[in-house]
């Protein structure tokens, strides 16, 4: 795995074509920019009802299901819910290795996986 924080994520997910270029900027919100997590999801969510919302909720559902937020996800509008919708078809339709670079975009996860306990 790369240093600490530091995933090659940003190059594949925005070079690929079958994201649309509203998911592809979601993702960018749903991730963190600078310092020593760059590259992987935010601690928390984004604010409710914001693009970035839906794409973080379909990247920790492929990453760390215990973390999703329900409230949100009942609560999505029609273009969240097709946000949520097209991340989480791009993600479960990615190879078993790009799926495992999903699940350590969570850092509980990826803290989890390096003990042994998931």
């Amino acid at each position: 795995m790369p240093a600490r924080g530091r995933l090659n994520w940003e190059n594949y997910t925005m070079e690929n074509s079958k994201l649309s270029a509203a998911a592809r900027d979601a993702i960018r919100g749903a991730l963190v920019s600078r310092g020593a997590n760059k590259g992987r999801l935010k601690a928390q969510c984004p604010p409710m009802g914001t693009p970035a919302a839906a794409a973080w909720q379909a990247l920790i559902a492929n990453s760390n299901p215990y973390k999703m937020g329900l409230g949100h996800i009942m609560f999505f509008g029609p273009e969240s819910r097709a946000l949520f919708n097209e991340v989480n078809a791009w993600c479960e339709g990615l190879s078993h290795k790009r799926r495992a670079l999903v699940a350590m975009l969570d850092r509980d996860r990826a803290a989890l996986e390096s003990m042994g306990a998931w």
